[in-house]
């Protein structure tokens, strides 16, 4: 069954490294093809969700990984609707149509699948070992600060885009304190939602393979193990999301949100840093 997951999930692959400049390139420098493009966001954040689904399964098992999946999306939607509906705990917004499809309450379909980004991607950036975990002695809810940490510099990064370049939602009203139109209760709230997302995700996923960190065949070989590429993959997708909201602040002339990419970016490699010397920590205590 590996095998099945492997080649669906290099299939993705292909499709995504073919869409992902395309929409980057598109996005950044405002080009506009002759013909409608307004599925293709969508679009993108369908394939993104799916892969980052399709990775879990082949990481944690395909029970927890649909399981952990299903509830993202459905709590995600009675979040985002309660948010549409009453205007907390985000702030007052409401979405446009530029997502499809809408679903009742407001909220695209593809919200969900972008907080299945934001939340198996983070996730895939903290997650480790059994092994390494003991080395480590860190515990879940410090894990799922690290990566809640992550989803709010995220959406720091996704918000003047989303908003005033890909015109995905309006906000209604800025609120006393506001980042680029944006009220601050609406980063506290990602924080808030995203950790008790990351929290549920650290006790249903639980940790990694052994094979997903041990494997050193090189990247996308034959002998590369299913579980280094699903890993591999995961975190590629939200370092993807970071680079492409950056770029396109930096283009539009966002740059303070340009920068919270950038830091999530530094706090990226501090995170792998860490894991590297635990890796090493737990080999040693192994020997």
């Amino acid at each position: 069954m590996q095998v099945f997951w492997r080649i669906v999930l290099l299939f993705l692959c292909v499709i995504f490294c073919i869409a992902y400049p395309i929409a980057v390139i598109g996005v950044a420098f405002d080009v506009n093809p002759p013909f409608s493009m307004t599925w293709a966001g969508s679009a993108l954040l369908f394939l993104e969700g799916g892969m980052l689904i399709l990775a879990a399964i082949v990481l944690y098992g395909p029970l927890r990984a649909l399981l952990m999946g299903g509830l993202v999306v459905l709590l995600s939607y009675g979040v985002e609707a309660l948010g549409v509906l009453t205007g907390w705990p985000f702030g007052i917004y409401h979405y446009t149509h530029q997502l499809v499809p809408l679903l009742p309450g407001g909220v695209p379909l593809p919200v969900m699948f972008a907080w299945i980004l934001v939340i198996f991607g983070g996730y895939s950036w903290v997650v480790t070992t059994q092994q390494q975990r003991q080395g480590s002695g860190r515990r879940g809810w410090q894990r799922a600060l690290q990566a809640a940490l992550l989803a709010m510099l995220l959406d720091l990064a996704i918000e003047p885009v989303a908003t005033y370049v890909v015109h995905y939602w309006v906000w209604a009203d800025a609120g006393r304190y506001s980042y680029y139109g944006v009220p601050l209760t609406n980063f506290i709230a990602w924080f808030v939602v995203a950790l008790l997302f990351l929290v549920l995700a650290d006790r249903l996923l639980g940790s990694l393979p052994v094979a997903a960190v041990q494997d050193e065949d090189p990247i996308f070989s034959r002998k590369m193990g299913s579980e280094r590429l699903a890993l591999f993959v995961s975190r590629v997708i939200f370092v993807g999301s970071l680079i492409m909201f950056g770029l396109v602040n930096l283009t539009h002339g966002f740059f303070g949100a340009a920068g919270m990419a950038a830091l999530a970016g530094v706090l990226l490699l501090w995170y792998l840093f860490n894991q590297q010397s635990s890796e090493i920590v737990t080999k040693k205590l192994h020997e």
